[in-house]
C-alpha cells in the first residue's frame, strides 16, 4: 500500500513538473525593466614595506530597457573612479575616473511579431587616463528578438510569497500567471496614466482583479498583508532580469574618436549576436558577441565576447559567473595585438533588500604585442570582497 502511494505521488509530481510554466512562455512585448547599482571595493596593506599601499574602486551604473510591439529601446549610463598607491617609497598616488552613456533602439517592420527590424545606436565614453573620448554611431538591420521575462519571474515570486502566508487558496494556472505577468510588465503604462505618486493603486487593483478572476483569493480580494507583500516583491526584493531569445545585428557607422586617439571620423562595420536563455526559474545565461572593424589609416579589428551565467541559490544568495574576451589588432599584423581573457565568479549575499556583500574570485590573462608591460605576463588572480548598493 505504501509503495502504491509512493508511486502515485511520484507520478503526480512528475506530471506537475512536466506541466510547470517556464519563463520562455512569456512573450508579451509590452514590458519595461530598469536597475541601478553602486559597487565598491578597497584594500590596504602596511608593514614590511616602505609605505601603506592601497587600492579602491567605485563603480555606478543605471540601465533601462523598454519594449512595445514594434520597438525596443535601451539606455544606460555608468561612472567609475579608482585610487591606488604602491608599497615602495617612490610610488605616488594615482587616480582615474570615467563615465559613459549608451542608447539603442530596435524598430520592427511589423507589429505582428515579425523578427526583422532596423536599429540605431550611439555611445559616448570618457576616461581621464585615455588619450581621447570614445564616440561612435551605428545603424543597420537585425533579425530576431530577445524577450523580457522578468514580469513572469515576479508573478511567480508573488504567488510563492502569498502562498507562504496562506493568502492564496491554490496555485494559479499557467494562463492566469501569464495574465498577471502582463499586468506587472505594463508598470510604465500605469505610471504615465496615474502619475509617479498615485499609479500603484490602479496597478495593484488590476493585479488583485486578475487573481480574483483566477479564483485563488479566499475572500475574493487581497488583504492588507497581501498589498504589503506586493510592495516588498515589486520594489524591495532584488530580482535580476530574466530574458530569453536571440537576435543578430549587422550595420555600418562611424567612429568619431576612441580612447587610443587613433580613430578620426572613420567608417566602421558592426556584426553582433545576442542570446539569452533561462534555466529553470533561477538560472540565467546571457551571451553577447561583437565584431567591429574600423577603417582608418589602419583597419583596426575589434572583437569582444561576454558570456555570463547567474543562479539564485536562495532569495538571499546569488552565484554569478562570467567570461569576458577582448581582442584588438591593426590590420593583419599580430605584432599590434592586444587580447585579454577574464574569468570571474561571485557569491553575493543580500544583507538587506538594498545592500549586498560579495566575494569575487577572478583570473585575468593578458597577451599584448609589442610586450611593453611585462608585469602582465603571468595570469593575474585575485579574491576581492565587494559591497553593492541597489539604488532601484
Amino acid at each position: 500500500m505504501f509503495m502504491k502511494s509512493a508511486i502515485s505521488v511520484a507520478i503526480l509530481s512528475a506530471s506537475s513538473v512536466a506541466s510547470a510554466i517556464e519563463l520562455t512562455d512569456f512573450r508579451d512585448p509590452n514590458t519595461s525593466f530598469d536597475e541601478a547599482y553602486v559597487d565598491f571595493n578597497a584594500n590596504a596593506n602596511s608593514g614590511n614595506q616602505d609605505q601603506t599601499s592601497y587600492d579602491a574602486f567605485l563603480n555606478a551604473f543605471y540601465t533601462q530597457r523598454t519594449s512595445t510591439e514594434r520597438k525596443v529601446w535601451g539606455f544606460g549610463v555608468d561612472g567609475n573612479a579608482d585610487a591606488s598607491r604602491g608599497p615602495n617609497s617612490e610610488d605616488s598616488s594615482n587616480s582615474d575616473f570615467g563615465f559613459s552613456a549608451q542608447v539603442n533602439s530596435d524598430v520592427y517592420f511589423s507589429d505582428r511579431n515579425d523578427k526583422l527590424f532596423y536599429f540605431g545606436e550611439g555611445s559616448y565614453a570618457h576616461q581621464d587616463s585615455a588619450i581621447d573620448d570614445n564616440i561612435g554611431v551605428t545603424v543597420g538591420l537585425g533579425y530576431g528578438r530577445v524577450w523580457n521575462a522578468t514580469p513572469l519571474a515576479k508573478a511567480l515570486r508573488i504567488q510563492e510569497a502569498l502562498g507562504v502566508y496562506g493568502l492564496l487558496s491554490k496555485d494559479m494556472s499557467d494562463e492566469d500567471l501569464l495574465a498577471l505577468a502582463a499586468i506587472i510588465g505594463r508598470e510604465d503604462e500605469y505610471r504615465s496614466k496615474g502619475g509617479a505618486d498615485e499609479y500603484r493603486g490602479a496597478w495593484y487593483a488590476d493585479m488583485e482583479q486578475a487573481m480574483a478572476a483566477a479564483g485563488v483569493l479566499p475572500e475574493g480580494e487581497l488583504s492588507a498583508l497581501g498589498t504589503v507583500k506586493l510592495d516588498d516583491i515589486l520594489f524591495d526584493e532584488p530580482i535580476s532580469a530574466r530574458r530569453h531569445g536571440w537576435l543578430v545585428r549587422g550595420g555600418a557607422g562611424f567612429q568619431s574618436s576612441d580612447f587610443l586617439g587613433i580613430a578620426d571620423n572613420d567608417p566602421k562595420l558592426l556584426f553582433q549576436l545576442e542570446y539569452a536563455k533561462p534555466y529553470g526559474l533561477r538560472g540565467q545565461l546571457l551571451e553577447t558577441a561583437t565584431y567591429e572593424p574600423v577603417f582608418g589609416d589602419n583597419v583596426v579589428q575589434k572583437l569582444s565576447n561576454r558570456l555570463s551565467y547567474s543562479y539564485e541559490i536562495s532569495d538571499r544568495v546569488d552565484w554569478i559567473n562570467s567570461w569576458d574576451l577582448s581582442f584588438q589588432q591593426a590590420d593583419d599584423d599580430d605584432k599590434t595585438r592586444f587580447m585579454s581573457n577574464t574569468l570571474a565568479s561571485t557569491m553575493a549575499y543580500h544583507l538587506t533588500n538594498r545592500l549586498d556583500l560579495g566575494l569575487t574570485l577572478a583570473a585575468v590573462d593578458t597577451d599584448d604585442k609589442p610586450n611593453l608591460d611585462r608585469d602582465n605576463d603571468e595570469v593575474a588572480t585575485s579574491a576581492i570582497i565587494n559591497v553593492r548598493y541597489r539604488v532601484k
